[in-house]
């Protein structure tokens, strides 16, 4: 049985919403593997002098828990916080 989880993740860029997207992906696989896919919640823009300067998204990734393990140790395995 496979099970997938998500992770939610925020991430800004001054280039536009799609480097935005590819931070927090490039951020996330960096300690959580089998990365599947990223689903876009929310845009937001930060404007100064009206002028656009920084573009946020809030993402959730999701990604496939290794077979075998529980989703506890998976995380922690991860290097992602389990309380």
């Amino acid at each position: 049985m496979s099970v997938v989880k998500f992770l939610e993740l925020s991430a800004q860029s001054e280039q536009g919403f799609e480097d935005a997207v590819r931070k927090a992906v490039e951020r996330a696989t960096k300690t959580i593997r089998n990365v599947k896919s990223v689903w876009v919640k929310e845009f937001e823009a930060v404007i100064e002098n009206d002028q656009v300067t920084q573009f946020r998204v809030d993402v959730k990734i999701s990604f496939l828990l290794d077979e075998g393990a529980d989703v506890s140790s998976d995380l922690g395995a991860q290097g992602v916080g389990v309380p």
